[in-house]
């Protein structure tokens, strides 16, 4: 059934299918991703077949396509609060908490991100990797692209009720970037 997968959109519709039966999910892995050199990423083409043993099993990397051009990609992690779950005083209480502790010394930014984030993200710390230019509003990626690398600064998406908590890791740089399915036996 893998191999008739080669859109976004048929990863999506394939991952619902075979839900009980693997561990699927799309994700972007850019030239810096160490994974990137371990599948030998890139000699492969739209529809090639990658895999991997792993201690949890065989891990399968399809590829669903390539940036024709290398793309802007920055790189930063992010703390999100959401503010249909909590009021905007308690997100601002809790991020001057999280922005004074971090200035000081007392706490780590992915250790207070693995607590308080709402993101996906926090479950390794609110890193983003490599994300490429346009996975967020313009705003937010020109907030990070304004700061210099280490910075930790608070900004607001209101239309999503969306608040964060942003470091700037690394600065930006033109990676190509390889759409796969990857799928993981249960």
């Amino acid at each position: 059934m893998l191999e008739r997968v080669s859109s976004k959109t048929q990863a999506n519709v394939f991952i619902k299918r075979f839900k009980s039966e693997v561990k699927a999910e799309v994700i972007n892995i850019t030239s810096e991703d160490t994974l990137y050199g371990t599948l030998n990423l890139s000699e492969s083409k739209k529809g090639d077949t990658k895999s991997i043993d792993s201690v949890s099993g065989k891990i399968i990397y399809k590829i669903l396509g390539k940036t024709e051009k290398k793309s802007t990609s920055y790189n930063a992690s992010i703390m999100e609060f959401d503010s249909n779950k909590i009021t905007i005083s308690e997100i601002n209480s809790l991020r001057s908490f999280i922005l004074k502790g971090i200035k000081n010394g007392e706490h780590k930014f992915e250790n207070l991100a693995r607590v308080y984030s709402s993101h996906p993200s926090a479950k390794t710390g609110g890193g983003l990797g490599w994300t490429k230019e346009g996975t967020f509003s313009k705003r937010f990626e020109k907030a990070i692209a304004d700061k210099r690398v280490g910075q930790v600064f608070s900004f607001d998406e209101h239309r999503e009720n969306k608040h964060y908590v942003i470091v700037k890791t690394e600065e930006s740089k033109n990676l190509e970037s390889i759409t796969v399915l990857k799928v993981t036996d249960l």
